[in-house]
């Protein structure tokens, strides 16, 4: 890690969890972690509201995203620190960052820069605008089998060029 990247992430203190009081009702930023070190997080869109992900942080990714105001992501499947648009081009610009009343929970809100090779501004690495394209019916009857429902009729970008050389992040 570079000097620039350890002075940034140590230019922004987390407090120690004192309190109920002070977690609920103060303004100290205290945030929770797991047991792995995670916080997870909600990528809503700045302007439409609409959800684009869910991932986890962990400290320095959270103090990254703060000091940077660009998304910072801690990949489970990768054991790494994960800058969103690194790869694709596609950087979520963090506009709002809220956190909820035990600390344990992140929502960033951002605004998108679409894809370096074409296509409209998204978020999933699958092409499609929102990580979350699929609908589960809650119309199955028993003993049916579930039929997902895609909600985004078309993908925005081509992700096999976007990506191309890049493995898939999506793990069996």
């Amino acid at each position: 890690m570079s000097n620039d990247i350890e002075s940034t992430i140590a230019s922004i203190p987390f407090a120690e969890r004192e309190s109920v009081h002070q977690v609920e009702e103060a303004k100290d930023l205290a945030p929770k972690f797991d047991e792995k070190g995670c916080i997870p997080c909600i990528t809503m869109h700045a302007e439409s509201k609409e959800v684009l992900m869910f991932a986890f942080m962990n400290e320095e990714a959270l103090r990254l995203t703060i000091s940077t105001r660009l998304a910072h992501y801690w990949s489970r499947s990768r054991q790494q620190l994960w800058k969103k648009g690194e790869t694709s081009g596609m950087f979520q610009h963090v506009q709002r960052i809220l956190i909820d009343d035990d600390q344990d929970c992140v929502i960033i809100e951002v605004a998108l820069t679409p894809p370096s090779i074409g296509g409209k501004e998204a978020s999933c690495h699958v092409g499609y605008r929102s990580c979350f394209y699929r609908e589960i019916p809650l119309d199955t009857k028993p003993g049916e089998a579930v039929e997902l429902k895609f909600t985004e009729g078309e993908k925005s970008f081509d992700e096999k060029e976007v990506y191309k050389g890049t493995a898939n992040p999506t793990q069996l």
